[in-house]
């Protein structure tokens, strides 16, 4: 006999509704309607740059890249843990079923269109080609302040430099309750 596992309907409702509620909640915090241009396309601020000419705007380009779920861009700029972490997220977010997918990149190209800025409190030369970085990350998640602590490990390698380690930490601001479970951009 077949081992049949059965999800109940009320469970299934429930995280219908929950899942259509997260993209009400984001198409509500759109600056820009529907088919607006994307990361690619947009030139300013809210572009996505890449910079590996120093530790720190490594940092940053990482984080930004990592944030918006842009996997190939994240992938030029790490190396060990970092790439792998990136590796598995890239598989995780391809693993996504049809429905849950179109919603999460609702919320992420809602993320491609808030500006990022990593203010850096802590930048140790641990050698002359490695460096841990510490600071919070801000932008705007549908249209409300976000800021969580991060912490990096930096390395050169020839003339650039690569993400080794990102490490998410606390998120400092106050998040509606849809998003307290995936703390996770």
């Amino acid at each position: 006999m077949a081992d049949e596992r059965r999800v109940s309907t009320p469970l299934v409702l429930a995280l219908a509704s929950g899942m259509l509620a997260v993209a009400f909640v984001v198409y509500l915090g759109l600056d820009e309607p529907p088919g607006a241009a994307t990361y690619e396309e947009a030139e300013g601020p809210a572009a996505l740059h890449i910079d590996d000419r120093t530790p720190e705007a490594t940092a940053e380009s990482f984080y930004d890249a990592w944030r918006r779920r842009r996997w190939d861009a994240a992938s030029g700029i790490a190396t060990g843990e970092a790439l792998r972490a990136v590796q598995e997220k890239q598989r995780a977010d391809e693993a996504m079923p049809h429905e849950e997918r179109v919603i999460a990149e609702r919320a992420w190209d809602a993320l491609a269109h808030a500006e990022l800025h990593l203010l850096l409190d802590r930048v140790d030369i641990v050698s002359d080609d490695r460096y841990d970085l510490g600071g919070t990350a801000e932008y705007q998640l549908v249209g409300r302040p976000y800021r969580r602590r991060v912490e990096f490990a930096v390395v050169r390698e020839g003339e650039a430099f690569r993400v080794e380690r990102m490490e998410l930490g606390e998120v400092l601001t106050e998040l509606p309750d849809l998003f307290r479970a995936e703390a996770q951009p």
